[in-house]
């Protein structure tokens, strides 16, 4: 299992895994998390998983990769644009799409999607490995938004929809009021 957006473990540190990767930006949430005591058993690393080179994960991670073993992805990426309409002040995210994901999706044409930080969290998991089950809450335009039809064909020609619901992100505690999915795709065989 690994989870590329772990932060301080929200989807895993109530639970036991047998071999855990878990990795976020930044070293402050890795220090949190073990005076914490969240998932001790993980393999716990600091990697920019929109930046960072494939050599920068941890080597029991890459030889997984490149066996070709199943990967349960389990995460909660990032949601934001650079291009969210606000004047408020500390609401303009001026530049945080900016990664070298979003310039390989430019490169392959996959449209507005690579404004989306989610998004470009899909497409790198797409292109990573061939055997990946990818567990994911998201918001549901990924899968109804015509900025995201590019996309879609790239991800649903490498990985099939396995099964999903939706929910209100409220539930979650101090999440406003919207539209949430819980999304499993699965390599395709």
């Amino acid at each position: 299992v690994w989870d590329p957006a772990w932060g301080t473990g929200n989807l895993t540190r109530d639970y036991t895994f047998k071999e855990l990767y878990v990795s976020t930006l930044n070293q402050s949430d890795i220090d949190t998390a073990n005076q914490m005591g969240y998932n001790p058993e993980a393999v716990k690393f600091q990697y920019d998983f929109l930046n960072d080179e494939y050599e920068k994960l941890p080597e029991g991670l890459r030889k997984v990769i490149e066996e070709g073993r199943q990967i349960i992805v389990l995460m909660n990426p990032p949601y934001g644009t650079a291009t969210e309409n606000s004047i408020e002040e500390g609401k303009h995210k001026s530049g945080i799409s900016n990664t070298i994901v979003k310039n390989d999706m430019t490169i392959n044409n996959l449209g507005k999607s690579k404004e989306q930080l989610y998004s470009q969290f899909i497409y790198r998991l797409s292109i990573l490995t061939s055997t990946i089950n990818l567990c994911m809450f998201t918001p549901p335009l990924i899968f109804t938004g015509s900025s995201y039809e590019k996309l879609r064909h790239h991800i649903f020609s490498k990985l099939e929809f396995k099964k999903g619901f939706l929910m209100d992100a409220s539930h979650f505690a101090d999440v406003k009021s919207w539209g949430l999915s819980f999304s499993i795709l699965s390599s395709k065989q």
